[in-house]
């Protein structure tokens, strides 16, 4: 027996571990930068070879940029003639801007605590659209 029994001793590996695993996160990670993850959020929707979770994150992210790019577009086109009413504008411009990035930092976190990631509103309008289309489908039968 060695003098040294814990350097000895055989770390134990599942079997059943993921290749990709690390990699899928690194692409979530990606998804859910503010901004900038409209790119690799749009090539893992379009890329048939992503995972479903990669996949699900992007669905997230771009629905997160296009609220925000919404609101904010919103807040652009109000008139502004008073300097009172430009300066809660461009207050609401921050707030909405600030708010999307401390949500996909967020996000960002849940991806790192392994936790879930989705928005409760997306996941009951892909419900009611899935829904309808059952029920079409069973009309049609």
């Amino acid at each position: 027996m060695s003098r040294y029994a814990k350097r000895d001793r055989q770390i134990e590996k599942p079997n059943q571990i993921s290749r990709d695993s690390t990699k899928e996160r690194i692409e979530m990670f990606f998804c859910l930068m503010p901004v900038f993850g409209m790119i690799p959020s749009a090539i893992a929707l379009v890329r048939q070879r992503s995972s479903r979770k990669v996949r699900d994150v992007s669905q997230v992210a771009i629905a997160l940029m296009l609220t925000w790019a919404i609101a904010y577009g919103a807040m652009g086109g109000a008139p502004t003639e008073g300097e009172t009413l430009q300066v809660t504008v461009e207050l609401m411009k921050a707030t909405i801007s600030s708010g999307y990035f401390a949500l996909c930092m967020y996000l960002m976190y849940r991806l790192y605590r392994h936790q879930a990631i989705a928005l409760p509103w997306l996941k009951v309008m892909t419900e009611h659209k899935e829904s309808r289309s059952v029920k079409r489908d069973q009309k049609s039968e």
